[in-house]
C-alpha cells in the first residue's frame, strides 16, 4: 500500500510542474531538506518537493522518517510511565503557502502516515505495532542566511490523528495518547 501512496503523491507533484505559469510566475524551484532533529533520536528526516512557478508561493513536499521519541515526551502523560515509542520509517505529504515568495513566513499542513511502535518496561521483548493517519498544521519560517539556495527552516505543528489500525497495548498496559500532538524543529535545506 505504501508503495501506491508513493506513486499517487509523485504524479500529483508532476501534475504541479506541468501547470502553464503566468506573466508574474516564478520559476518552478525544486528542494531538498534533512531534519537534524531526528538523526539525534537515533533516525532520519529527508524531504524533497517542488514549487510549481505557475503557483506562486505554495510548495510541496513527500517527507520520510523515522526517530526515537524521547522518553520524557513519550511519558508526557503520566498514565503512561513505563512506556517507550519509535516512529518507524513513516511518510507525510506537505504543502506549503509562503507570504513572501519562497521565503519568511508560511503556513500549511501535511497528510502522515505515521508506524509506531511501543514497548514497556513492564513486560521485556514485547511490543505493540499501531499505524497512525493524520493531518497537521504547520506554521514556519524559512531563512535564506546565504545568498545560493542553502536556507534554514523553523517549523512548528499540531497534528490530529484521524485513522488508527491497531492498538498501542503492551502486555496489560495501554498507551493513552493525547487528543492532539505538537512537533517542533529547524530543517536544512537546499532550494534550486
Amino acid at each position: 500500500m505504501t508503495s501506491r501512496v508513493w506513486i499517487c503523491c509523485v504524479c500529483v507533484a508532476v501534475a504541479f510542474i506541468g501547470v502553464a505559469p503566468t506573466a508574474n510566475a516564478e520559476p518552478t524551484r525544486f528542494h531538498v531538506e534533512a531534519d537534524p532533529l531526528p538523526f539525534v533520536m537515533s533516525g532520519y528526516g529527508v524531504q524533497v518537493g517542488v514549487a510549481p512557478g505557475a503557483l506562486n508561493g505554495w510548495r510541496f513536499g513527500l517527507g520520510n522518517f523515522s526517530l526515537e521519541v524521547p522518553d520524557f515526551v513519550a511519558q508526557l502523560n503520566n498514565d503512561n510511565d513505563g512506556f517507550h515509542l519509535k516512529v518507524r520509517r513513516s511518510h507525510a505529504l506537505y504543502g506549503l503557502y509562503f507570504f513572501d515568495g519562497l521565503r519568511g513566513w508560511c503556513v500549511g499542513g501535511s497528510l502522515r502516515y505515521l508506524r509506531l511502535e511501543y514497548t514497556h518496561d513492564a513486560t521485556p521483548g514485547e511490543r505493540a505495532r499501531v499505524g497512525e493517519f493524520s493531518v497537521e498544521a504547520i506554521a514556519g519560517y524559512k531563512w535564506h542566511p546565504v545568498k545560493n539556495g542553502f536556507y534554514v527552516m523553523p517549523w512548528f505543528a499540531v497534528a490530529k490523528p484521524l485513522f488508527t489500525r491497531g492498538t498501542a497495548q503492551v502486555g496489560s498496559s495501554t498507551y493513552q495518547t493525547d487528543f492532539v500532538q505538537l512537533f517542533a524543529t529547524a530543517n536544512l535545506g537546499w532550494q534550486f
